[in-house]
């Protein structure tokens, strides 16, 4: 099957250190048969269609450390991986000052094919290699890769990085120390965006849901566009990452959250 037409892709599936990468919003790619959601390929490549650089950051990551990695293979205007199905972000009718024409007045029977297309299979992935993981008695840590655009409804973010998290800080409040390290990277602890249960999937219900250590990270975009920058940022994530593998204080799981996994298996009923 050509790449193209596979919902998800991973790098490294014979890696089983406590490091498992993940990239949601990896690919612009739009099936033929949707004519690009009516918009242009310039669109499409733009922040709306997907994370810019995210991929690359993470693919060098994945090498660097020897760690799978998973990541979606379709545009999140298809469907948002990093949504719930019943969240008012997973189907994109506009974004920004952009119209999304086919996303417009989506039926049911659509939207539970393009959920049994394209993102259901992706999720199913991640699952699997936690549960391999577990089975193998290693703690998976989970590492999602993002990133975010400098100006925002005509706002400019000062922001290099930021790091998601909610009430397990294990594995991010490692990454936020090293980092501080540099004084010239304007780090911001849950900026530009809050990691909560209305607007994220990935990393809340896969983490709370097992009680793993996580965080997802967002870089600014306009960092991500030449390699001499990517390899900065690339270094930085996989230098700090490569010297917990094993680190006790990530190598438990804290009890695994109920609440969490109905709240999400309910919203993710069409």
């Amino acid at each position: 099957m050509n790449f193209y037409y596979q919902p998800y892709k991973i790098f490294n599936p014979k890696k089983n250190n406590n490091f498992i990468i993940l990239c949601d919003h990896a690919s612009y790619n739009i099936p033929k048969k949707y004519n690009k959601l009516g918009l242009t390929k310039n669109d499409l490549k733009k922040h709306i269609g997907w994370d810019i650089g995210a991929l690359k950051v993470a693919k060098q990551i994945s090498k660097k450390i020897n760690s799978t990695l998973i990541h979606s293979g379709y545009s999140r205007l298809l469907i948002d991986c990093n949504r719930s199905l019943k969240s008012k972000g997973v189907f994109l009718d506009k974004s920004e000052n952009i119209k999304i024409p086919g996303n417009l007045n989506i039926s049911l029977k659509e939207k539970i094919l393009r959920s049994k297309r394209y993102y259901f299979p992706y999720h199913n992935q991640i699952k699997k290699f936690i549960n391999q993981s577990l089975k193998s008695n290693v703690i998976p840590s989970l590492v999602s890769i993002h990133s975010f655009t400098p100006i925002y409804f005509g706002k400019k973010r000062k922001l290099h990085i930021g790091l998601l998290q909610r009430k397990d800080h294990r594995l991010s409040s490692i990454l936020a120390k090293e980092i501080k390290k540099n004084k010239k990277i304007v780090l911001g602890i849950n900026e530009p965006y809050k990691l909560d249960l209305a607007g994220d999937f990935t990393i809340p219900y896969f983490s709370e849901s097992y009680g793993l250590p996580h965080v997802l990270i967002e870089i600014r975009n306009d960092l991500l566009i030449k390699d001499k920058s990517i390899n900065f940022w690339t270094n930085l994530i996989s230098n700090i990452l490569s010297k917990n593998i094993n680190n006790d204080k990530l190598n438990y799981c804290l009890k695994p959250s109920n609440k969490i996994r109905d709240y999400y298996l309910n919203k993710n009923k069409l």
